[in-house]
């Protein structure tokens, strides 16, 4: 093997990428291009079209590639091992690339700089994110110029054969049309199944209702919903375990016909029951049976028998002979993990640094199962949104710092696309795609609670993430958990299940084991005196909010549409639980129109010190078709116009916790033409002292408009100035350009420029051009 490749081929360049300043919405982008190499750059090429006899004499060059991913990095490895410290760039082909296992990229595989060199009294952190970049990616995995290589953890499906003796389970219409394959060999268990345009459907029934109230492991079931099937252990049924806000995939363990009593092998989330009439039709299917041959009735859908190890595939997508083609089953949850040395109980790791992925496109992995509530109960972070610590990402770091991912694509996946786990600072995700995904897009999952902070200061710019949230409705589209200091701007989300965007931690010091979260906290480092404390006012929070490292994010020049599409109770961006200064600014947030909406914007329980200003929330549904506040949150300049409905609650509402020293000011407040309260104190049911009082608030500068009635807000505005509130606040149209065109300057003669209310310009805000 040569010591390096001296290549005329190509060069990844890389150009400084500056953070966005505070306040300003332009972007430096990060550029990629191939240009003559007339150095010694260490570049090794992957090629999918290498024959075996070809490969054997592969040395990574651009003649002789190698013809997989792992042996490009073994090569690059024992290159470091004789003393090469050269950046150096793995070069993929056009084609797909598979991986059957993750791969792991170790500190062996990133600089070489040593943890020690860099104390972190010596690391500059900037307010948000993750600062400048000054050098070049010590190893960089980059697709070719002009081809679109694909990582992938599919192995093919092959000798495909018409059923011909119909089993008496498949519907009558599906006679004829469902081919059968042999597992591929060596595959024990798989949740998903792909073809050449994506992910296929599993095959689901059309569902039922809870009969009565049930557990966490025992639901009630309508006679002939469920049956003794003989593969009993890959039948799944997907619930919403009487809540709004979850849904679970679980593994059936039993079935009692006669009682119409079925256990779960894995605990849902909350008791199995009815849902809240308010917020789901309790009639309608809440329970759902998956992977059985009953419910094989659509072109596309397939299902699985692991104890005959057949696959039964009606396709949509056939051969000129009818048979399915392309068909490709996952053989891991996720494809590459970056992984440093966690040392997950004592106070430091020591990351891996400087490792970059660019133009590549990841898909086709697994979904991570629940199998057992050893591995769930406890460890969930938030309702069970997602767990913690596991392997359920396309791409997964885990202990990295001065990482990249730069215009690649997550798509077709079962899981998540990216996830930043336990220590992860300095990273960057720029300029991808996140689309298709059974679960969610982007993932910052730091530390339980307690005093060790090692997830911060990363960059999300300029993603675009749609269409996730597929398999688990729940799942978002970015969360920030646990993970503070981080710059999310320019990102475009929109068709989600639930919630868009969350910021949240929620996990308190003092929960049990078993309660959500619960195993997460690191007991050993909290404070004897914090360690009951649970939820419940300001000051409970401030002294908690040390373990809270949920801090500090900044979320700006974003757009999101059409959230909660499958789920109710949700939001377009939701901040609950998370410690001070989440700033939420300038961000367009429209066409958000579910059923059961809370708010666009909800600072929810336990929730404090966030500023949600200067964001146009425009043509939206909801309890609140504006902001909804549990806590003492700063609220101003922002721009609630076009509400889809007339809002349960307030286009402000203030919700159960005192708001003592909220700031709401210079907001422009656009009613429905059939009105509804401007501001609103909600109570929960049954509470009566101790709730919101918007005579608390410093409340003033806002302009109210209703589009026939002048009298709308005579009865608002007397109660406040009575208590000196409201003083400057003005009843009038704005005069905004054309909202309706996404135009909300303001027009010469608006009385929100007497106001001193800054116009926004939503052209801002969302993706920005890379060129």
């Amino acid at each position: 093997m040569k010591s390096r490749n001296k290549t005329n081929v190509m060069k990844i360049q890389r150009l400084s990428f500056r953070s966005t300043k505070m306040f300003f919405p332009w972007l430096f982008l990060p550029v990629f291009f191939a240009v003559p190499d007339s150095s010694f750059a260490l570049d090794i090429f992957v090629s999918v079209d290498v024959s075996v006899d070809g490969d054997s004499q592969a040395d990574g060059s651009f003649a002789k590639p190698y013809g997989s991913l792992p042996d490009a990095v073994e090569a690059v490895r024992a290159l470091r091992k004789a003393g090469d410290t050269e950046p150096a760039a793995i070069v993929l082909r056009e084609g797909r690339h598979s991986l059957e296992r993750s791969l792991v990229l170790g500190r062996e595989d990133g600089s070489p700089v040593p943890a020690e060199n860099m104390p972190a009294e010596d690391v500059t952190f900037e307010l948000h994110g993750a600062g400048d970049v000054t050098e070049p990616a010590f190893l960089t995995f980059a697709a070719y110029p002009g081809e679109h290589p694909v990582i992938s953890a599919g192995v093919p499906v092959t000798g495909w054969k018409r059923l011909e003796s119909t089993p008496d389970e498949l519907p009558a219409k599906a006679t004829g049309k469902v081919w059968v394959a042999d597992m591929p060999d060596g595959m024990e268990r798989f949740y998903t199944l792909y073809d050449s345009h994506g992910r296929l459907s599993r095959a689901r029934d059309s569902g039922f209702a809870y009969m009565k109230q049930g557990t966490q492991r025992t639901l009630h079931f309508p006679k002939g919903a469920l049956k003794i099937w003989d593969n009993i252990e890959d039948v799944e049924i997907q619930v919403r375990p009487g809540r709004a806000w979850a849904i679970n995939m679980l593994p059936l363990a039993s079935i009692d016909e006669a009682s119409g009593v079925a256990t779960t092998g894995v605990s849902a989330t909350y008791p199995m029951g009815p849902l809240p009439g308010y917020l789901h039709d309790p009639g309608a299917s809440v329970v759902w049976v998956e992977n059985i041959l009953e419910a094989l009735d659509e072109p596309g859908e397939w299902v699985v028998n692991t104890k005959t190890r057949k696959i039964y595939l009606w396709p949509s997508d056939p051969a000129d002979d009818g048979s399915p083609r392309g068909i490709l089953a996952p053989t891991t949850t996720e494809l590459i993990r970056v992984e440093g040395t966690i040392d997950y109980d004592g106070p430091t790791d020591t990351p891996v640094r400087g490792i970059a992925f660019v133009g590549l496109t990841f898909s086709h992995a697994d979904r991570w199962a629940w199998t057992s509530d050893e591995g769930r109960v406890g460890w969930g972070m938030q309702h069970d949104w997602d767990m913690f610590d596991r392997p359920t990402a396309l791409l997964r770091f885990r202990g990295a710092e001065d990482c990249r991912v730069t215009d690649c694509r997550f798509i077709n996946s079962g899981g998540s696309g990216v996830r930043l786990d336990l220590h992860a600072q300095r990273n960057r995700i720029v300029d991808s795609e996140f689309a298709h995904l059974g679960e969610a897009g982007i993932l910052l999952s730091g530390y339980g609670p307690g005093t060790k902070d090692a997830n911060h200061h990363n960059d999300i710019v300029n993603n675009h993430i749609h269409h996730f949230s597929e398999i688990t409705w729940h799942s978002p589209g970015l969360w920030a958990w646990q993970s503070g200091h981080n710059r999310m701007v320019h990102n475009e989300l929109h068709h989600s299940g639930y919630s868009s965007v969350l910021i949240t931690t929620r996990v308190t010091p003092g929960g049990r084991l078993t309660g959500e979260g619960g195993r997460t906290v690191r007991h050993h480092e909290i404070a004897e005196e914090d360690g009951g404390r649970g939820r419940g006012g300001y000051e409970n929070w401030k002294r908690r909010e040390k373990y809270t490292h949920s801090r500090h994010n900044l979320f700006e020049y974003n757009e999101i549409s059409h959230a909660v599409q499958l789920l109710s109770d949700g939001n377009a961006i939701y901040v609950s639980g998370a410690g001070t200064g989440s700033i939420v600014r300038y961000n367009y947030v429209h066409d958000n129109n579910a059923n059961s909406l809370p708010a666009p914007i909800r600072c929810d329980d336990d929730q404090h010190d966030a500023l949600i200003y200067g964001n146009v929330l425009y043509n939206n549904g909801g309890f609140s078709a504006g902001i909804a506040s549990k806590g003492v949150n700063d609220i101003v300049n922002n721009f609630i116009v076009a509400p889809a409905v007339v809002p349960r609650n307030g286009y402000i509402s203030f919700e159960w916790a005192p708001v003592t020293g909220s700031k709401v000011q210079r907001n422009i407040i656009v009613s429905h033409a059939d009105g509804g309260r401007a501001q609103s104190e909600r109570l929960r049911s049954g509470q009566t002292t101790v709730g919101p009082k918007l005579e608390s608030t410093d409340m003033d500068s806002n302009l109210y408009y209703h589009p026939t009635n002048p009298n709308w807000m005579d009865e608002h505005l007397q109660r406040m100035r009575a208590v000196g509130k409201e003083k400057a606040s003005l009843v009038g149209d704005p005069l905004f350009v054309d909202p309706a065109g996404s135009d909300f300057n303001f027009q010469p003669g608006s009385p929100a420029l007497e106001l001193g209310i800054e116009s926004l310009d939503v052209s801002q805000m969302g993706r920005r051009d890379k060129n």
